[in-house]
Parts: C-alpha cells; structure tokens; sequence
C-alpha cells in the first residue's frame, strides 16, 4: 500500500470530517463492545429499469450467492438512499448488528468529467458528498459503522485521481476521485472507504476471492477512444481511506468473496504480466473519434 499526500480538496474534507469522529466513535468501551458484535454484509443495487439487463444479471448473481447466507450477507435493491437506509437499518437493528461490507453497485459516468457513485436518481460526487441535505440517509448509517467496517463505491471511475483529457470541445477536468472518498468517510467515521481508477467489472465469479472478475476493461468500441487512456493506464488499481487514519491509501486491486466481504488481493491486477501485455496491447490501439460524447 502506499501513502498519498492530501492536497487542495481533498485536505479540507479530511479536516472537515474530524467533528464527526466523536459522533459515532464513543468511549473506548463502546468500541470494544461493537468489534465484538455480529456482522451483516450488504450489496445495494439500484432498482433496475425496464431494459437495464446488466443490472438485472448483478441482481441474479449477488441473490444466489446470498441465499443461504441470509444472517451474514443480504442483497438489498432499492431506488433511493431513503430505501437504502430502512432495508440495512431494519435488518441490522433486528440481529443487533453492525455493518462488516457495505458494497454499492453503480454505474459510473465517464462523461461528466468527474467521479460519482448513484442510489437511485441521487448522484453522489465531490460536488455533493458535504451537503449534508444530500447525505442525510447515509448518514444515518454512520452509527453501524466502526474500524471494522469496509465500504466500497463499485462504479467505475469512483475513486479517479487523473484528469479526463478534453475532448470533443469540452476542456480536461479532473475527476476530484480522492474528494469523494475522503467525503464518503467522512460521512461514515470510522469506516474504510474504497474508489477505483479504473473500470468495474461483473465477470463470472465476482462473489471469489481466486481472480480478477471485478478488474479489466470493456470491450465496446468507444472504449478504445483516446479519452480513456487514463482509464486504461490505471486499471485495477483503488484507493482507500479512513478518519482514523486520515491516509489517502493506494489499494491492490478488490475482490468479493462467497460472503460477500470486500477483499484486498494480494497483488493488483496490473501486476500480472499477462494483463499489462493486454494493457499495452490496447494503449497502443487507441485512437480519437470513436466515442462521439
């Protein structure tokens, strides 16, 4: 793992989040009391629309894989933070249970020039994660959390800390992926937050801690456009960070097991040699005006 300096943004949400330790943190007896509590898994994804088949087949795959898990791991679809927030609270209040993995399924938007995870209709980034206006139903979830608890933005693009280069007329931005982490947390003290450089995948085997079904790349040609190079350049590669350490931290790459528990690999996926032959392979292809956005 590796340290990041804080800078602009990201440093003044760090010192912003430090009034809400005391709010969730507690005595020292309390905090031990809770790491010896039980734990619930959940993975939250969005009520999906009427032709939205990916979202569809996540629902299937996270639902066979929690069925005989029930007291441990719950799939929870929902359409708003509202909805979010009742599911997990109900079923945490009625085992007396803390959060463990806290695992948000969502869609990433590359052409909005900055990092966002999505609960419904309500868009979480950099511009939004202090409103507490906007955050108010994560935030009610900021009492099942502790130094025990892992949550992770599993949109594309969550945790991005390049700039999206201009194209097509529209100036580069940078994606503020580092504000939204350290903003996450700060919503959830005590708590580990994950964001990714890079593209979130749903291949076979995404509830198995043996491969790399949540890294890679799409294959659809707009992908190929040069406006993705930094996406390409960063693959499998995520952050964390948590108010207790107050550490920008890079992570190797994230996987799920059978519990659906978040998972630090061993090793990144871009240290595979066959994955960074496949990365160069596709570096050298890129070209502009395949992405028409």
């Amino acid at each position: 793992m590796k340290a990041i300096k804080l800078t602009g943004l990201a440093l003044l949400l760090s010192i912003v989040g430090t009034a809400q330790d005391s709010f969730v943190s507690g005595s020292s007896y309390q905090q031990t009391e809770k790491s010896q509590t039980k734990r619930i898994n959940f993975y939250v994804v969005n009520k999906p629309r009427t032709l939205d088949l990916y979202s569809r087949l996540v629902i299937v795959r996270a639902k066979h894989r929690a069925a005989n898990r029930r007291e441990k791991f719950i799939v929870i679809i929902a359409s708003s933070t509202n909805e979010v927030k009742r599911k997990i609270i109900e079923k945490l209040e009625e085992r007396n249970a803390m959060i463990g993995s806290l695992w948000f399924d969502s869609h990433g938007h590359y052409k909005n020039g900055y990092s966002s995870f999505i609960i419904g209709d309500e868009e979480f980034s950099y511009k939004t994660i202090r409103d507490t206006n906007v955050t108010r139903n994560l935030q009610a979830l900021a009492p099942y959390c502790d130094t025990r608890t892992r949550v992770a933005m599993g949109s594309c693009y969550s945790g991005a800390t390049y700039e999206k280069p201009a194209h097509n007329g529209k100036p580069a931005t940078r994606m503020n992926g580092d504000s939204l982490v350290i903003g996450l947390a700060n919503v959830l003290p005590g708590a580990t937050i994950f964001g990714t450089e890079g593209w979130v995948m749903t291949k076979p085997g995404i509830f198995s801690t043996h491969g790399y079904a949540l890294a890679g790349y799409p294959i659809q040609k707009r992908f190929k456009d040069e406006v993705y190079k930094p996406v390409w350049e960063h693959m499998g590669i995520w952050h964390s960070y948590s108010t207790e350490t107050g550490i920008f931290t890079t992570e190797n790459t994230l996987s799920l097991t059978h519990m659906g528990t978040i998972h630090v690999k061993s090793q990144s996926y871009l240290d595979k040699s066959k994955y960074q032959k496949r990365q160069q392979k596709h570096l050298k292809k890129l070209k502009p005006g395949l992405w028409k956005v």
